[in-house]
């Protein structure tokens, strides 16, 4: 039966995605915006429900170390792993307004948030700077919300043009935040049916589970050569994340930064952070061979899950 649901849960998760993806291009027309636009303020802060909830949640239970981690660890493995996976199927071309706007962002909501932690708390204080700070990136998406943008649609119904494809897409997302969690649930189930040990459930199946809708979204746009809303669904989700969910946390309840947290995992995102960004300037684009590095960075990662690693400031010698 675990095995028949977790089927269905990738099945699911994979038909909603199609929806999603199907209906931004009708939805930006009629509102003469960029695809991009459509991605960046709706499916991908709608997408990071998953991240939100598991968050919220954990520290409403005092779990400050698991909300906090669970934003770090999703983050790291859809940069890294959900950016690798897309490239493997199709190189992703960058246009240079991701480059310039939402890649940099990225860099900047990243080390925002270690240096905020640098003190082991971030506090009710940088939860709003967290999320005030995320106001100029929306007001930056909206400035150039119409440039490059299709013409747009005309001489047909209102409910055909918007109200049709804004339903599926609201549809879609809830088929695949819906599904996501029955995938992760049978998923869960069969590893541990299976003998696998709780901490590697943790790290491959909870911080891949939140991060499932970013893979499905983005990996169905990567198929159909829809590069701005593959690579524009995880950055603007991984900024959405860092400022808005955390923020949020933070506000509901200070939270306590490990000192491993402190020592290794958010200095490595930020350095995943910088390599993607030197990827993307180099050629605008993102290669399989780049992609297999990410890969790479993801394999660290991990390990650190399971081997005391030397923490980022010893390697460099601070």
């Amino acid at each position: 039966m675990d095995a028949a649901l977790f089927v269905l849960g990738l099945l699911l998760l994979w038909a909603s995605s199609e929806v999603i993806i199907r209906n931004i291009t009708p939805l930006a027309r009629f509102l003469g915006v960029k695809e991009l636009v459509v991605t960046v303020l709706g499916v991908s802060v709608l997408s990071s429900l998953p991240e939100l909830t598991v968050s919220a949640f954990a520290i409403a239970r005092g779990a400050s170390d698991i909300s906090v981690g669970n934003v770090i660890g999703s983050n790291f493995v859809t940069l890294t792993f959900v950016t690798a996976v897309c490239a493997l199927f199709h190189p992703i071309d960058i246009h240079r307004e991701v480059q310039e706007r939402e890649s940099s962002w990225m860099i900047l909501s990243s080390a925002l948030v270690l240096i905020l932690s640098m003190d082991g708390l971030l506090s009710r204080s940088d939860g709003c700077i967290l999320i005030l700070l995320y106001v100029p990136y929306i007001i930056s998406v909206l400035r150039t919300a119409r440039e490059g943008a299709e013409p747009r649609v005309t001489g047909i119904s209102r409910f055909r043009a918007v109200h049709l494809p804004l339903v599926l897409i609201l549809v879609g997302i809830a088929g695949v935040i819906g599904s996501s969690k029955l995938a992760l649930d049978s998923g869960s189930r069969l590893a541990e049916a299976a003998g696998i040990s709780a901490l590697a459930m943790g790290v491959v199946l909870f911080a891949f589970g939140t991060s499932l809708p970013e893979l499905a979204i983005s990996l169905s746009a990567t198929l159909k050569r829809k590069a701005d809303v593959t690579i524009g669904e995880v950055y603007a989700s991984n900024i959405f994340t860092q400022m808005v969910v955390l923020g949020i946390c933070c506000l509901i309840s200070p939270i306590a930064v490990a000192s491993s947290m402190l020592s290794f995992a958010m200095p490595f995102l930020v350095l995943a952070t910088v390599v993607i960004q030197l990827f993307v300037t180099s050629n605008l684009r993102i290669t399989r061979l780049e992609a297999a590095g990410l890969l790479l960075f993801y394999g660290v990662f991990a390990a650190s899950q399971f081997f005391d690693l030397p923490g980022l400031d010893s390697v460099l010698g601070f």
